[in-house]
Parts: C-alpha cells; sequence; structure tokens
C-alpha cells in the first residue's frame, strides 16, 4: 500500500518538477508551450492507457508498475538532455505513458489486495498523487533557484532510484494464472463503469479548476504563495483524513449515492470559493472542496473494481485504464479551456457553470446500488 501511495506521489511530484525545470515552465515559456506540455503527457496517457489495461492483466501487476518507473527514469533523462523541442515532445509522451502505467497497475494492486476496506484504502492510495502535484511544483522552483536544473534533474534521479527499488523489491509477486479477458468488453461498457468513469472526469476538472485558477485569483486580493502552498497542503491532509470517513459512509449508503452526494457537494462548494478574503478562510474554502473531491473520488475508484466484482472478473486493470482516460481528459480539458474561459468569462462563472453542470448529472449517478458490504460478499 505505502509502495502505490508513494508511486503515485512520485509521478505527480516529477510531473510538477519537469514543468518548472524545463523551459515549459510557466517561470521560463508562454501557455501556449505550457499547454504544448500538458498535451504531451496527456496524449501519452490516452495513448498508452488502454493497451497498459490489457498488459497488466497479461504480464501482471508487478512488471507493469516496474515498466513504469523505467519509463519515468527515460523521460527524465531526455528532459535533462534533450537540446531541442521534438525530444522534450518524446519525452512528454513517455512520461504520460509512465503515468498510465503506475497508475493503471498501482490502483489495480490496491483494489485486488484490499477488497474489506477498499474505499478507504483507495483514498490514501491518492493521498499520493494529490500531495505530489503540490510538492513537485514548489521542489522544482526551489531547486533551480538553488542550483540550477542540474541539482532539479540530480535530485528527480534520486527520487526516482528510490522508487524503482521499492517497486523491485517491495511490491509483493503476482499470484499465478492470470486473470481471463473473456467479457472484458462487456465489463467496459457496464453501466457502473461508464458512469464511475464520468465520475472521475468531474471529479478531475471540479479539483484541476481549483488548483489552475485559485492561486492567481488569491494571488489578486493579497495572498503570498507561501501561503497559497500551505492552502493546498492543508487540503492534503484533510483528503488523507476523510478516507475513513468515506469508507464509514459507503459502508451504510450504495457507493453510487455517495458520489452523487459528494457532486453535489461539490457544486456547492465551488461558488463558495469566489466569497473568499484572506489566507484563512481561503483555506477553509478549498479544505471544503478537497473533502468533496474525496467522496467523489474515492468510492468512485472503488466502485470500478467493485463492477468487475460482480461479474466475476479480476481483470482489474482493464477498469483502472477506463480511470487512467476519464482522469486525463477531465485535467487536460480544464487545463486548456479553464484560464481561457476566466478571462474571458471571469472566476466566478467558470465556478457557477460547472457547478450547474455537476448538478445536472448528479440524477444519472444516482441509483440504487450495491455498497461496500455486498462486495465484501463478492469477494470473501
Amino acid at each position: 500500500m505505502a509502495v502505490v501511495s508513494f508511486a503515485l506521489l512520485m509521478d505527480y511530484f516529477v510531473y510538477g518538477l519537469v514543468v518548472s525545470l524545463t523551459d515549459h515552465s510557466p517561470a521560463h515559456a508562454g501557455e501556449a508551450q505550457l499547454g504544448l506540455h500538458h498535451g504531451g503527457y496527456a496524449l501519452g496517457v490516452l495513448m498508452t492507457a488502454p493497451p497498459f489495461g490489457y498488459l497488466g492483466a497479461r504480464i501482471g501487476l508487478k512488471p507493469l508498475m516496474i515498466g513504469g518507473v523505467v519509463l519515468s527514469a527515460a523521460a527524465m533523462a531526455l528532459f535533462a538532455i534533450a537540446p531541442g523541442a521534438a525530444l522534450k515532445v518524446v519525452a512528454q509522451l513517455l512520461q504520460g505513458a509512465a503515468s498510465a502505467a503506475t497508475w493503471t497497475a498501482g490502483l489495480s494492486l490496491v483494489a485486488r489486495h484490499h477488497v474489506e476496506r477498499r474505499v478507504e484504502m483507495m483514498g490514501y492510495a491518492l493521498i499520493g498523487s494529490t500531495a505530489g502535484s503540490l510538492l513537485g511544483d514548489v521542489a522544482g522552483g526551489l531547486l533551480q533557484q538553488m542550483g540550477g536544473q542540474g541539482l532539479g534533474f540530480l535530485m528527480a534521479g534520486v527520487l526516482v532510484a528510490i522508487d524503482a527499488i521499492l517497486r523491485v523489491f517491495v511490491l509483493p509477486p503476482d499470484p499465478p494464472g492470470r486473470p481471463s479477458f473473456a467479457g472484458v468488453g462487456a465489463l467496459l461498457l457496464d453501466r457502473s463503469v461508464l458512469v464511475s468513469a464520468a465520475a472521475v472526469g468531474l471529479a478531475a476538472i471540479g479539483w484541476s479548476i481549483v488548483e489552475t485558477l485559485l492561486p492567481a485569483r488569491l494571488g489578486h486580493i493579497g495572498v503570498g504563495a507561501p501561503v497559497v502552498g500551505l492552502i493546498f497542503v492543508s487540503a492534503t491532509v484533510i483528503y488523507g483524513l476523510a478516507a475513513p470517513v468515506v469508507e464509514w459512509v459507503c459502508e451504510r449508503f450504495p457507493l453510487r449515492n455517495v458520489m452523487a452526494g459528494g457532486t453535489v457537494a461539490m457544486a456547492i462548494a465551488l461558488p463558495l470559493l469566489d466569497f473568499v478574503q484572506g489566507g484563512v478562510m481561503a483555506a477553509a474554502g478549498v479544505c471544503l472542496v478537497s473533502l468533496c473531491y474525496a467522496f467523489m473520488l474515492d468510492p468512485t475508484t472503488a466502485e470500478l473494481a467493485n463492477a468487475a466484482d460482480r461479474r466475476g472478473m479480476s481483470c482489474y486493470s482493464a477498469v483502472y485504464a477506463a480511470f487512467n482516460v476519464a482522469y486525463g481528459v477531465g485535467m487536460v480539458a480544464t487545463d486548456v479551456a479553464a484560464p481561457a474561459a476566466a478571462a474571458r468569462l471571469g472566476f466566478i462563472q467558470v465556478l457557477l457553470g460547472f457547478s450547474a453542470a455537476l448538478v445536472l448529472v448528479t440524477p444519472l449517478l444516482w441509483r440504487k446500488g450495491v455498497s461496500v458490504v455486498v462486495n465484501r460478499e463478492l469477494g470473501s
């Protein structure tokens, strides 16, 4: 569990670090170049997530995790030595592929080994990604000031090496035998999988709007960058503390209904961010959104595995490949569209527009469905 969480942290940490260290960082590039970086990363995820979903079932999850860290190391090396834009595009694609492998295999491992407390364990695993996205950008800026790009890439290389050691020597081996792919098409078209994937995309958009637009908004009202960093750290802590609470709720209500509740709560919480004044109010607002995010994402990741369980299948890598695609689309769509929409329409209009969309799709999520208790019976 700790190895998977660290792997997810490293995935987002390396992504944020590279954005800060290379010429594609906001400090050294225009919005078009930054968009190109996000686009290359997203294209790598979208191209490789489906085949990695297949490979996870065929060669095993541990080899896929090891392959992910190898791809990450290759991407870091290319970013460090690339003389021009062409090789950097290749590095971006490799970085996206590394992310697809790590997330597909990592979430599948959590689903396989934690049937009893699946929602809670998914929440703990996802803490790593939330923390990594924040720490990578901050660390990249500090390391560049202290010793330039060389020091930053050296530190990243050391961390990737530690990640590789953990994946090779600490992750347990895959059990003998391979899950059957018979019926995987029907699984991926299962209503629970489709609805869960849609919820993943919505959760990604909601949190990405906050990460993309709020720092500039806070800067305009006099909240400094260090305080903004602490605000997002506090939101990460709240997300982690929410995991057992979300698990407790999911034991008592169908997972789909918990997702719907989290979606409505997110729709209410997002517009409140326009009214924050000062660091304390901003921290409270972002923590509230982070709590709503936990109630959207944690049960969704568990429900994907539950859908496979209900069909008597264990090819979790297939459903988490769908998770990767949905989250990647949501994140990149926000990175590209949210700044332009905010510049044209305004911050509050973007928040209200997305909140309205969340309310409209909530009835699709609601259902008298199965809860975690039912899943335990299937998995026992």
